[in-house]
């Protein structure tokens, strides 16, 4: 009777870490200050149509694309385009030089200064 009991605990003991190693479940890495690791490469297949003398080339300018998005993510632009402000393209604003000229705007290349007003102290009489 004594010699099942051993056994059995025996068999329990040596049982019971590997019942329970087969219920760890393994987390996901975590990558704290970098991007995570690349499991598997994908493989995309790049299929070329050619109808008549035209060739469509869509997934490798795809691959190109994304390729170029990675390396340079932000867009160039340039710093003074077609739809800028007049302010910053340095364009003559028309109704602002004839309030500036005043009477001479397309007369002469300088502004108009009304002469200056002669005051008179009124108690000086």
């Amino acid at each position: 009777m004594r010699n099942p009991a051993v056994v059995l605990i025996a068999l329990t003991v040596l049982v019971s870490p590997a019942v329970a190693e087969d219920a760890v479940q393994m987390l996901p890495e975590i990558v704290i200050g970098g991007a995570a690791p690349a499991t598997a490469a994908r493989s995309e297949r790049c299929v070329e149509v050619e109808i008549g003398s035209s060739r469509a080339l869509n997934c490798l300018n795809q691959k190109l694309k994304r390729e170029v998005d990675r390396v340079n993510p932000n867009p160039i632009l340039p710093p003074v385009d077609a739809k800028s402000s007049d302010l910053k393209v340095g364009t003559v604003n028309i109704p602002a030089v004839q309030q500036q000229y005043g009477r001479n705007f397309g007369v002469s290349a300088f502004p108009y200064r009304p002469a200056a007003p002669v005051f008179t102290a009124p108690l000086h009489r």
